[in-house]
Formats: C-alpha cells, sequence, structure tokens
C-alpha cells in the first residue's frame, strides 16, 4: 500500500499525511490541509453547492482567519483567492477591501498590488468610507515598515476625508479584525 503524503506548513517537506509531528522540523500537527480538510472543508462544500454566497464567504473567512493562526500559507493563499472572487462576484466591497488591505500589509506575504487594486475599486465604486480605510491601511504599513509619510496628495485627501467626518457627512469604516468579524452563520 502506498503512503499518502503531504507537506509540512513549517519546513514544506514531504512528510507522510498521517503524520502528528514532522520528521524533519517537529512541528506537531505539521501537515499542510489536513486540519483544513477535517473541520472546515465539508461545510464549505456544502455552501457551493447550495449557492448562498453569505454563508460561503463566512465560511471561508473563518477558514482562512484559521489558517492564518497555524500558520498554513497553502490554505491561505488558496482560500484568499477564492474569498477575493467571492467577494467580487458578490460585490461584497468591504470585506474585498478589508481582504486586499490585510494581504498588502502583511509583511512577509504582502503584494503592493492589493494596496494598489483596493484604492482603485473604491474609488470606481465612490466609497469614500472605503477610500479613508485604505489611505489608513497603506500608511500605517508604510510608517511601520519604511518609514514613510504619506505623499501630499494623499495627506492632503485624508484631511478632506476627516473633515467629512467631523461634519456628520462620512462614517468611518473600521472593521475589528477576528474570526467573528463578517459571519451572518
Amino acid at each position: 500500500m502506498e503512503t499518502r503524503m503531504g507537506c509540512c506548513m513549517e519546513c514544506d517537506e514531504a512528510i507522510p499525511y498521517d503524520s502528528d509531528e514532522c520528521p524533519e522540523c517537529g512541528l506537531e500537527a505539521p501537515v499542510a490541509y489536513r486540519w483544513y480538510r477535517e473541520s472546515h472543508e465539508p461545510a464549505i462544500i456544502k455552501a457551493r453547492e447550495d449557492g448562498d454566497p453569505m454563508v460561503l464567504a463566512d465560511l471561508l473567512f473563518y477558514a482562512w482567519y484559521d489558517a492564518g493562526s497555524l500558520p498554513d500559507y497553502y490554505v491561505m493563499g488558496d482560500l484568499y483567492r477564492e474569498l477575493n472572487t467571492v467577494y467580487r462576484e458578490n460585490k461584497m466591497y468591504e470585506r474585498l477591501v478589508f481582504q486586499l488591505c490585510h494581504n498588502y500589509s502583511d509583511y512577509e506575504q504582502g503584494s503592493r498590488e492589493d494596496g494598489e487594486e483596493a484604492l482603485a475599486l473604491v474609488k470606481e465604486i465612490g466609497r469614500e468610507d472605503l477610500e479613508l480605510y485604505v489611505y489608513e491601511q497603506i500608511d500605517g504599513f508604510n510608517r511601520t515598515v519604511y518609514h514613510k509619510d504619506p505623499p501630499e496628495h494623499i495627506a492632503s485627501r485624508k484631511a478632506e476625508l476627516y473633515a467629512k467626518i467631523e461634519a456628520g457627512e462620512l462614517q468611518k469604516f473600521d472593521p475589528e479584525f477576528g474570526p467573528e468579524m463578517w459571519v451572518q452563520i
């Protein structure tokens, strides 16, 4: 009988799928996807089949959040792509912008293009609350990592948006990151 193989979440070595510890690096419960397949995949498959995008989005987000806690970058990447697709197709703009900004600001796995995509999207849909959120996320990352202040045109645009908040013309979008932040199920 042939041994089913998997990859270790930590060292990427090929290891037996039923390993409780990686023989290479010693990580406990090391097999990428195993935890996901056992605890999340059946409900996600059912939600896909049922065609309820809100339930699917909630389940995918919860699994993505769990993947980040491990971290299992294999699952995180696949779920990130599927989440973005579900969010785009169903015009879940708050979730999509959050996801893009979160990925942008991930120091190890981040993507500058995601920040640019988020900014283009919020301008296209005319959501100033989300525009301010994108600027804050990009600026926070740039200040922390590169010790750079925003360019003058961005700083002045943020000041305009904050003035609208002060005048009661705009509400700030400020999600609290956590496993239940979107969950409706």
